[in-house]
């Protein structure tokens, strides 16, 4: 009732709509009994009375009910679904909205094809609690009571008699509403897995041809969808042994009531136009309290969607940071003693890191898969929060500062690029209110030479690139993300193997333009290609988790140390590959 109440709370900004609809409900259902009232003056007072008058006004009466009861369940079904949708529409902005705010630390821990199971399929199955349900409960709750009125004006015996097997009634929809629950929850849980399984399965078309891995897919999903389709009969049972089961307890009524109404004493007190009023009012009542027990159905599925919906939204967002004023910042960075150890994990992915970046220096961070680069940058703009001690700007915490106007002051190209479904310009500017003008952005993909594949394609800087840049190569990809932080000529620049996708040509090219980009800014780089950092103003190494080296390119060489041994490493490489591409 907790999250029926919540759930309800959406539809109060559309109470007119919901009073018309509800006003709808109400002559519908008044529909019903009016017709079965109608019975009694049609036999009685036609094939027995034979009364001239009553003959005249039924007909007319029986046409003026239905028109009645067409337009009332127009009036009803459409705004109840209009207010469905506006609920929807509500519950799913306010969702993804919630989305948006949520730490990296989250999506660690879950997985994407969950999240959009609950932002598509969760939220639908909110609407049949909000829309179908609902109407069902108000127009064949006052259908049944009607009904109930009418018998007992005609006969309070037999009707009281029909009310004895209410209780039973009454305790087969409490069963099923419980199991309905649990397993309407376990299939929107499943519902979470067939999406994760067909998104990676989609997405990883390539390596799933390359292996064969077809089959594999195919057993996997196989499992998935059968475990979905396991749990969706489950549900039809149920909903199929209640509604037998429903109009057994009904139909044993019905009987008895014939039998009782046709003994002599009860012939001589009920008309025949009573009599078949009355049983006709009985079996009008199977239809609502079908679909009542029905809707219940619906109503706890939807009541499991939306505990899983509202349990998302209690997750709890980014912090906002403080308060201290941050317009443009100089670009001193400074890393204090900083642990930090990932939620799920054991051991400490940062131990004890100290560095001090100074305003427009440029500082590479170089070491092994794992030694805690990424995550150390990471923190700078606060996708993470340090353990203990501190990530500075301009001499103050991070935590100091608003969120947004912190990570104003940052510009990132990951080695993992994410691109929109939009087109070449409104990536560039993509996060830039007001968008700069368009030459603007042409500079941008100049430095970043991107401007000489976008000048060739169909539509220029307004082509549309697919999602996450599918039209274009791995190389164009990256290019157009480094023109993106370019744009924003934020004072720090974090650059995670920006060149990683690039052929030597287009690398070289980028190796220069951010050699004139970099000045006045601060710029932290992780490379694994040493070659690319070697006129870095300081280089740090690091190794589980530590910082075990500083300096220059030529102060580290001369230590004979980690840093000397990685590159005299990659010197061996570079010199067999060239090797062998001269002997090829």
């Amino acid at each position: 009732m907790a999250v029926y109440r919540r759930l309800l709370g959406y539809t109060r900004p559309y109470w007119p709509v919901f009073l018309l609809a509800s006003l709808g409900m109400v002559l519908a259902a008044a529909t019903q009994v009016g017709f079965m009232s109608l019975v009694k003056p049609l036999l009685d007072g036609t094939f027995i009375d034979r009364d001239p008058a009553v003959i005249r006004w039924v007909p007319w009466a029986i046409v003026g009910l239905f028109l009645m009861r067409g337009i009332s369940e127009f009036i009803s079904s459409f705004g109840m679904s209009w207010i469905g949708r506006r609920v929807i529409k509500a519950l799913r902005g306010e969702l993804f909205d919630h989305l948006l705010k949520l730490p990296a630390s989250f999506y660690d821990r879950m997985s994407s094809g969950q999240l959009i199971a609950r932002l598509t399929y969760h939220v639908e199955q909110v609407a049949e609690a909000v829309t179908t349900a609902f109407t069902s409960i108000i127009k064949d709750g006052l259908t049944v009571v009607g009904l109930i009125v009418w018998m007992l004006w005609l006969n309070w015996e037999l009707t009281l008699f029909c009310l004895g097997v209410a209780p039973l009634i009454a305790g087969v929809i409490s069963y099923v509403s419980r199991r309905f629950r649990k397993v309407s929850a376990r299939i929107q849980r499943n519902i979470g897995i067939v999406t994760q399984a067909s998104e990676e399965a989609i997405g990883g078309q390539r390596v799933i041809k390359i292996y064969n891995g077809q089959q594999q897919e195919r057993r996997r999903f196989e499992g998935v969808n059968e475990q979905q389709r396991w749990l969706s009969m489950k549900l039809v049972a149920t909903k199929a042994g209640s509604d037998a089961l429903i109009q057994f307890i009904a139909a044993w009524a019905v009987a008895f009531i014939i039998y009782f109404a046709t003994q002599p004493q009860m012939l001589q007190a009920i008309t025949p136009g009573t009599f078949v009023s009355f049983l006709g009012a009985m079996l009008s009542l199977m239809n609502p309290i079908r679909s009542l027990s029905n809707v219940n159905e619906r109503l706890q599925r939807g009541i499991a969607a939306a505990t899983d919906v509202f349990k998302l939204m209690s997750e709890s967002g980014e912090p906002g940071g403080g308060d201290r004023p941050l317009e443009r910042a100089q670009g001193l960075v400074e890393f204090q003693d900083v642990r930090f150890r990932y939620a799920t994990q054991t051991t400490d992915a940062l131990r004890g890191v100290s560095v001090t970046v100074k305003p427009g220096q440029t500082v590479a961070f170089v070491g092994a898969s794992g030694s805690g680069k990424s995550t150390l940058l990471a923190l700078l703009p606060r996708f993470y929060d340090v353990e203990s001690g501190a990530v500075k700007v301009d001499g103050h915490d991070v935590r100091d500062y608003p969120l947004q106007r912190l990570r104003a002051q940052i510009a990132l190209v990951d080695q993992q690029v994410r691109l929109f479904d939009a087109t070449v310009a409104e990536n560039i500017a993509y996060g830039l209110d007001p968008a700069p003008d368009e030459s603007v952005l042409i500079e941008a993909a100049k430095a970043a030479y991107a401007w000489e594949f976008i000048s060739r394609l169909p539509q220029g800087m307004h082509t549309p690139i697919g999602q996450n840049g599918s039209k274009l190569s791995g190389g164009q990809r990256q290019r157009l993300a480094i023109a993106r932080a370019l744009a924003k000529n934020a004072p720090i620049l974090i650059l995670d193997e920006a060149t990683s996708a690039l052929d030597t040509e287009s690398e070289r090219y980028i190796q220069s333009a951010l050699e004139q980009l970099v000045k006045g800014r601060t710029t932290l780089v992780i490379a694994h290609r040493l070659s690319t950092i070697q006129n870095a103003d300081l280089i740090v190494v690091m190794r589980d988790g530590q910082v075990v080296e500083q300096g220059t390119h030529a102060e580290l060489l001369a230590l004979q140390g980690t840093y000397s041994a990685l590159h005299s490493l990659q010197f061996r490489e570079d010199a067999a590959d060239s090797g062998e591409t001269s002997a090829g």
